[in-house]
């Protein structure tokens, strides 16, 4: 049976700061917290099933057609329904990566083969990954990768995409935590065919992880048919439709905001964290990911500090942890926290 634990865990145990899910630290967009109090009396209601003014934000938002636009519960409700629809005998992904796709891929019965990136490259794909690209019905890329949080270079993203298509692999690009990413149009995947799908969520950039929204996006108007009708019913509920109508009116400014802090704050953790006796990697994302012979998971729970051990991710071994970026002053107390931990331990 396929495992894979995730960060956000703060049920389970005793904690006070939690760096280990990815969220921005922004928060919730006030307005959104507002639309949410005003709009309670929508919870008797079941929710509309096609989702059909919440994919007119996105739609407009985007600049893409509304027929292209599929609505889940999360990004992870779409990835299983994805799988279940396509039903791929042979997949390929990348070795370590988010381990949602393997799950869903072992949950219907695919054949799972791996391109393991290798860490003396940072982790870094590279153009041999274009030799792993056949007798294949589906790849899943993460871009930034996560827990990695480096890019997919666009000169080697054309040239997936471009191979996928000619070998007739569906390639699913995760755009999760493309937002939190400063001139991220460069990077950005483009609906230029019929193989392509685009992955997007609501709880990273809008810290809506507890009320579960993403989408995908697909220029096969008969396939996002079938993604929408696979699986259960009434899966984005009514209090998250118009939660994320409610983010994508101030969208681009909350965003663009949110760079801003992130960048600021991610600086300041990786300099002060290559300080400390850490391998702290190259990160685009909001988070950062790190490697140290230290049980730093544990000596930051005793702290009541969670961070995200990733020994349970395929390729790594223990040592690598992802830390979130969170608020200047969470953020501010790690470092201190750290440093005062080191100290004691010598």
């Amino acid at each position: 049976m396929f495992t894979a634990s995730h960060g956000g865990d703060i049920y389970s145990r005793c904690v006070l700061y939690d760096f280990s899910a990815n969220v921005n630290p922004l928060g919730v967009p006030e307005n959104v917290k507002e639309t949410i109090l005003h709009n309670l009396s929508v919870i008797e209601k079941y929710p509309d099933v096609r989702c059909t003014a919440l994919k007119q934000a996105i739609s407009q938002f985007e600049n893409i057609l509304v027929q292209y636009i599929v609505c889940g519960n999360g990004a992870t409700d779409l990835i299983f329904r994805i799988v279940q629809t396509l039903r791929p005998k042979k997949a390929l992904l990348l070795s370590p990566t988010f381990s949602e796709y393997e799950k869903a891929l072992h949950t219907f019965g695919c054949q799972i083969h791996y391109f393991d990136l290798d860490s003396q490259n940072n982790f870094i794909p590279d153009k041999t990954l274009l030799d792993y690209l056949h007798d294949i019905d589906i790849f899943f890329l993460c871009n930034p990768n996560n827990p990695v949080g480096n890019l997919i270079e666009k000169d080697l993203l054309d040239k997936i995409i471009d191979k996928c298509y000619r070998e007739n692999i569906y390639l699913v690009i995760d755009e999760c935590f493309l937002d939190f990413v400063r001139n991220a149009q460069q990077y950005k995947a483009t609906l230029n065919n019929n193989k392509i799908i685009i992955l997007k969520a609501f709880t990273k950039i809008f810290a809506m992880a507890g009320l579960r929204l993403g989408y995908c996006l697909c220029s096969d108007e008969n396939l996002c048919n079938r993604i929408e009708t696979v699986g259960q019913c009434w899966n984005v509920s009514g209090i998250a439709q118009i939660a994320g109508i409610s983010a994508l009116k101030n969208a681009k400014d909350f965003i663009s905001k949110t760079i801003g802090y992130v960048e600021k704050q991610r600086d300041f953790l990786t300099i002060n964290l290559r300080n400390l006796p850490f391998r702290v990697f190259d990160c685009r994302a909001n988070f950062i990911f790190l490697q140290t012979d230290l049980p730093l998971d544990t000596l930051l729970l005793e702290q009541k500090i969670l961070i995200r051990n990733c020994n349970d991710y395929r390729n790594l071994a223990d040592g690598y942890f992802r830390i979130a970026v969170r608020t200047e002053k969470e953020n501010q107390i790690l470092i201190r926290t750290l440093e005062r931990i080191l100290s004691e331990h010598g």
